[in-house]
């Protein structure tokens, strides 16, 4: 089985959970008030993890601990970016915030429509 079909079949638990955090990280970074620390912040049921070296821009992901194995074995592929949605800048770079296993048009949704999500 191929890393892309692993991840189609992995079966993100808590979705709301995770799109309503996506959204008020994209609010965070659009607000200036995220700090880019460069590497991974282990959060309880997540991990944040922060890089420099994708498209000239920082990119910021949402991961649940439970696909981190996944990310961390896709993450050195070339072309491997995902849905992204370009937050803001700093330090002269674009900063881009993604989530990996949580469909974009779940991700979509939690901004476009701001709607109260439930977990």
């Amino acid at each position: 089985m191929t890393l892309w079909n692993e991840l189609s079949n992995l079966e993100i638990k808590n979705k709301p959970k995770y799109q309503k955090l996506f959204s008020q990280l994209v609010t965070r970074v659009q607000k200036g008030k995220f700090k880019l620390s460069l590497g991974i912040k282990e959060f309880k049921e997540y991990f944040i993890v922060t890089e420099e070296d994708r498209m000239n821009s920082y990119f910021i992901h949402l991961v649940p601990k439970q696909a981190m194995y996944l990310f961390k074995a896709m993450q050195p592929q070339p072309g491997f970016l995902g849905f992204s949605v370009l937050a803001g800048k700093q330090n002269n770079k674009d900063v881009r915030v993604s989530c990996f296993g949580v469909e974009c048009n779940r991700l979509g949704k939690s901004l476009i429509k701001k709607e109260k999500l439930s977990y």
